[in-house]
């Protein structure tokens, strides 16, 4: 019954269809793009479209054994192809880590990134700590941005235990700077 109230709900706030949908189609739902995982509809799914056609490399295939998505051969290739035949442009990678992340992070510090292996975008992610400062948490139950979001009840033992350690390094870095 609690599990049927929250499929309402979010059936509610998702689309407005008071929880009259049986599943969420994010082939039907959402425009096609470039993103895998769904654009969402709108102005906001186009302008996230081109930037993965051109800031941003999400070309991870999926599963729906090691991750929520049905089953896809998503590739650079496939990716290439769609933004080229759809934009005229194609994803450079090597951009979008240059402009965004890079890999030198010797004049950085205090900064976290964490990563949920349930979430496909995960691979494009730092993965491993940079320096002492740099910090890399792996979640092996966490989806995306799960750990950023309010406790819940049932989160799984390894998102409670990465929003400790975030609290733990970011209370140090505070007491280190005063």
């Amino acid at each position: 019954k609690q599990w049927y109230q929250r499929r309402v709900r979010a059936g509610l706030f998702y689309n407005g269809t008071s929880g009259t949908k049986e599943c969420f189609d994010i082939y039907e739902d959402f425009i096609e793009c470039a993103d895998i995982t769904g654009c969402g509809t709108g102005p906001a799914a186009i302008a996230w479209d081109w930037q993965c056609c051109t800031e941003f490399q999400l070309a991870v295939p999926s599963n729906n054994q090691s991750d929520m998505f049905p089953p896809f051969n998503w590739g650079p290739k496939v990716v290439d192809k769609y933004c080229k035949e759809k934009y005229g442009v194609t994803p450079d990678p090597v951009r979008a880590s240059m402009n965004y992340w890079g890999a030198d992070f010797r004049a950085a510090s205090n900064i976290i990134f964490s990563n949920g292996l349930l979430d496909p975008w995960h691979a494009g992610g730092v993965l491993e700590d940079v320096n002492p400062t740099v910090k890399a948490i792996i979640i092996k139950e966490g989806a995306h941005h799960l750990d950023l979001r309010g406790s819940n009840p049932e989160d799984p033992q390894s998102v409670i235990v990465a929003r400790k350690q975030e609290v733990a390094l970011i209370k140090q870095w505070l007491n280190e700077a005063r």
